[in-house]
């Protein structure tokens, strides 16, 4: 177990805690199968395991959540204050979405309060898992960017994971800077071996503006672009040459394109192509589609 998970779990109840290890004992692999684990005041708690959601036979209270949220926080919540008007925090390289009473003022949302479910992400390297995409980028010469698209909790931040981790190693390795806005893309295991720079915990349109302007990167990846602010600096940093590797929420490119700051960026042409996520029986598939051409094929 990662040092990192194991200091998120010692902030669960420690039922919770329990009944957690006690299905590690009973499954092989256990925390690579696992994708999230579920906080909810006065309901079951569950897993998402291998694409499933699993209730647990433990009902939290409220207070419970409110412990493992401020644990979570490391007792520290005003810390986190920026990402809650987003709806999550960062706790130890895990994204955990917030829910409870939104506070609006101004038509702007200032934090959460009254916590009631918790939402963890267990991120996971999966070697390969980028493939599709590493093989896209290439056929393009490394010099047009990407479009990583599907649901959410399909699998795009474990194929950027494996993509930063495979395009910045080896004896084409390049030069790679890592938009880690939630801290769950690279937290802790940025290996010795990459020509990765991680920003973490830094706005995507910040982030790709810094990296430009000092890291001198030969590809930018960062995780769900969607913001008009988002569109400008990526069609920014575009026009300097260097090209960007993005995901987006989207069930199809046709979906992509009815957001307008993603259209702004597929009507430039910023990306060479995209790559769909679906998830199958078995694992999952991709599909490629040629941005210039309009043509799609499925790997």
């Amino acid at each position: 177990m990662r040092a990192s998970l194991a200091r998120l779990l010692a902030c669960l109840p420690k039922h919770l805690y329990r009944e957690i290890t006690r299905m590690q004992e009973t499954n092989a692999d256990f925390w690579q199968r696992l994708e999230e684990i579920r906080l909810r005041a006065g309901h079951h708690a569950a897993l998402t395991f291998d694409g499933r959601n699993c209730p647990l036979p433990i009902v939290l209270t409220k207070e419970e959540v409110a412990a493992a949220f401020a644990d979570m926080c490391d007792r520290s919540v005003y810390a986190h204050a920026e990402s809650l008007r987003a709806g999550y925090v960062s706790a130890f390289g895990f994204r955990v979405g917030v829910a409870g009473r939104i506070v609006v003022e101004g038509g702007r949302i200032l934090t959460v309060t009254d916590v009631t479910s918790l939402s963890v992400r267990v991120p996971h390297h999966v070697p390969g898992a980028g493939e599709a995409a590493v093989r896209t980028f290439w056929d393009r010469h490394g010099k047009r960017g990407l479009l990583v698209y599907s649901p959410p909790g399909v699998g795009k931040t474990t194929l950027l994971r494996d993509v930063a981790y495979t395009l910045s190693r080896g004896e084409r390795a390049l030069r790679v800077a890592l938009i880690d806005t939630r801290g769950e893309l690279y937290g802790e295991e940025v290996p010795v071996a990459c020509q990765l720079d991680v920003l973490r915990d830094c706005p995507i349109a910040e982030g790709i503006m810094i990296a430009t302007r000092t890291l001198s990167p030969q590809l930018i990846i960062c995780d769900e672009i969607g913001s008009e602010a988002e569109a400008n600096a990526v069609l920014s940093t575009v026009g300097c040459g260097v090209p960007i590797l993005a995901s987006a929420h989207g069930g199809s490119v046709d979906e992509i394109r009815s957001r307008p700051p993603l259209r702004r960026l597929l009507d430039a042409r910023v990306f060479g192509a995209a790559v769909g996520i679906r998830r199958e029986a078995v694992g999952y598939a991709y599909t490629v589609s040629d941005l210039e051409e309009g043509a799609a094929c499925y790997v």
